[in-house]
């Protein structure tokens, strides 16, 4: 497997999947809104399961790492190789994810659950972000089909130069919001907020702090821990802004920028990760390093792929809170180890030495 090159990034990735996680456990009703009814953790219930806020994360944090590993490989070679990158790709993303495809279509084949035509072809074909209700097994799959639609075409606008990567990285976060804007008053029923027009912001503005990464660090360095605490607390707040601007009638400030799966958070998400990574090496560092965080950052994707069958309400015993927790962290495991680790040793084999 590739060597880590930033710390701190598989803490970022169990913090994102632990929102995820909390998403799916309030929405199938596993656990109530408001945490058991504790009180002084309600007015943060918004952001602690806000599994979109959770899935930008891993976007921002994707468009950085890619970023940075094709950056490194052209200073390393002068070029970029563009069979290399689809291989790696490849052999991280496709292997866990069909062999999971596989396992639902046995299931099938058991007849225990359903998955129909049209959701197998956006399933097999990354398309899934234009369709992902048709069913609940292979609906997460909507973010993977971003990530699979913009990376077969951010390696080549990459060999366009330097000027025209973050020309046209600009451009994709710009043109977000306006077509946010157009479809809050033009609805289109297959664009929505799990669309790649409405999302494809959130990697773009982690490539472009890798391509300004000297940049950026340089000026926000002076200012860490403020920038921080302010992102962080903007983050939390976040949900509850537009109820106080609109009282001010400057709610619809909202409808360009998003909330937290929005422009705005995009950029304190780009923030905290920065301070996450370059920052002082304190509590938060630590906290993000700790091992068992590690590991839950480690098995994100693996976790990521295998929670929705755990998920499903059913009378079964897997599905049943809390053996679900304890049964997706299990499978996760053994996908990472037994699947998803293998392929990312042979990935090695065509990463930029």
């Amino acid at each position: 497997m590739e060597k880590q090159k930033y710390a701190s990034i598989n803490g970022l990735r169990a913090i994102s999947i632990s929102l995820v996680i909390l998403h799916h456990l309030v929405i199938q009703k596993y656990i109530p809104v408001n945490f058991f009814g504790i009180n002084f953790l309600k007015p943060f219930a918004a952001i602690l399961q806000d599994g979109q806020l959770g899935v930008n994360v891993f976007f921002v944090i994707s468009g950085f790492l890619i970023t940075s590993l094709m950056q490194q490989e052209e200073i390393n070679s002068h070029t970029i190789s563009l069979k290399n990158f689809y291989i790696r790709r490849v052999l991280l993303i496709f292997p866990t994810y069909f062999f999971l495809l596989f396992f639902y279509f046995s299931l099938q084949l058991l007849n225990l659950i359903q998955i129909s035509t049209a959701s197998w072809i956006t399933a097999l074909t990354y398309t899934k972000y234009l369709n992902w209700r048709l069913d609940w097994f292979t609906a997460h799959a909507w973010s993977l089909s971003i990530e699979e639609n913009f990376y077969i075409f951010w390696p080549l606008i990459f060999m366009l130069g330097n000027k025209s990567r973050k020309t046209i990285a600009i451009f994709l976060i710009l043109i977000v919001p306006l077509i946010r804007t157009y479809i809050y008053f033009h609805p289109i029923n297959w664009i929505n907020e799990l669309s790649i027009f409405m999302r494809i912001d959130s990697i773009a503005i982690g490539c472009l702090f890798a391509l300004y990464k000297d940049d950026i660090l340089k000026r926000i360095s002076p200012y860490w821990t403020k920038l921080f605490y302010f992102s962080i607390l903007t983050l939390l707040f976040l949900p509850y802004l537009p109820t106080i601007a609109n009282k001010i009638h400057l709610g619809s400030i909202f409808i360009p920028l998003g909330l937290t799966h929005g422009t705005i958070a995009n950029i304190l998400v780009a923030l905290v990760m920065m301070y996450s990574v370059f920052g002082p090496k304190g509590i938060w560092f630590k906290l993000l390093n700790l091992k068992v965080i590690h590991i839950i950052g480690l098995l994100s994707y693996s976790i990521y792929l295998w929670q929705q069958i755990f998920f499903y309400k059913s009378k079964y015993w897997i599905t049943q809170f809390p053996q679900n927790i304890f049964l997706i962290l299990l499978v996760a495991a053994c996908s990472y180890y037994f699947i998803e680790k293998p392929f990312l040793k042979l990935k090695s084999k065509f990463s930029e030495k």
